[in-house]
């Protein structure tokens, strides 16, 4: 009953972010449609690297041209999913730790890691998800093999783990600011980091296959949900980035509480 009340108290406490962060966003409605428009563009752009690519090959190992397109669309799924949750969040941490702001994330009687990752949510991102899905069903609709149900919920099961993966990266890596005190390049880090599971994993070989598999699980993020939903369930592939997840996670809430055994307010 404990766990039950606590999994609906912060549940609350998520609709009440969301629908605080969506009275702000629409008070903006440029900002809003802005943002909007800059997913678009970066969507295009990558379909328009693809494509060109495809002109002048058939496959990119076991990626055919139609594989990569959907292979696109849900990495463009799992952006705008960590985008939608945690980006107005773990991208300000290094801001908010400088400023001072972050005491008053820490005074908050909820658990500090939660709150400084889903306070502010980014609600321009719903219609992109909202877009993708569709774009995601036509693809399938049309595509030359059958997709059955157990591709799917492996797919949304492995890319729920993929964002889990992703977050754990990125809040590792926004957290190195309570050992430099500044570490504003944080952002730049991880959105370079990030570039590499925008690419279909059988491009990759030999010891960064290995890392992107491991140390750094980006491919985990969207080459191997396509995986599961093209191709079918892989159990390996899928207990590996369960244990993945969980390993990421623990991680970096070990980080998180050494973190902040070392803050200082920025007005001690």
């Amino acid at each position: 009953v404990f766990m039950e009340d606590l999994v609906h108290r912060y549940l609350s406490l998520w609709g009440s972010f969301f629908q605080n962060s969506l009275t702000r966003d629409l008070e903006f409605k440029a900002n809003f449609i802005g943002g909007l428009f800059v997913d678009m563009v970066y969507y295009g752009v990558q379909l328009f690297f693809f494509s060109v690519i495809y002109s002048y090959v058939d496959a990119i190992g076991s990626f055919s041209k139609e594989d990569v397109m959907i292979f696109l669309i849900v990495a463009f799924l799992a952006d705008t999913i960590y985008m939608f949750f945690f980006s107005g969040n773990i991208f300000n941490l290094n801001r908010w730790m400088v400023k001072g702001e972050l005491d008053f994330f820490l005074l908050k009687p909820i658990h500090s890691q939660f709150i400084v990752s889903f306070r502010y949510v980014k609600s321009h991102a719903l219609i992109s998800l909202i877009i993708l899905f569709s774009l995601l069903y036509i693809q399938i609709h049309s595509y030359s093999n059958p997709i059955y149900l157990i591709n799917w919920v492996a797919f949304l099961f492995s890319l729920f783990l993929g964002t889990v993966l992703w977050y754990c990266v990125d809040f590792l890596i926004a957290s190195i600011c309570f050992w430099f005190k500044n570490f504003s390049v944080a952002g730049w880090l991880s959105h370079e980091i990030l570039k590499f599971s925008t690419r279909p994993d059988s491009i990759y070989t030999g010891l960064m296959r290995k890392v992107l598999f491991s140390f750094l699980p980006m491919v985990l993020i969207a080459s191997i949900p396509t995986r599961h939903l093209l191709y079918g369930l892989d159990l390996r592939y899928l207990g590996w980035q369960l244990g993945l997840a969980v390993l990421f996670f623990w991680f970096s809430r070990l980080v998180w509480k050494r973190g902040l055994l070392r803050y200082e307010s920025a007005s001690s």
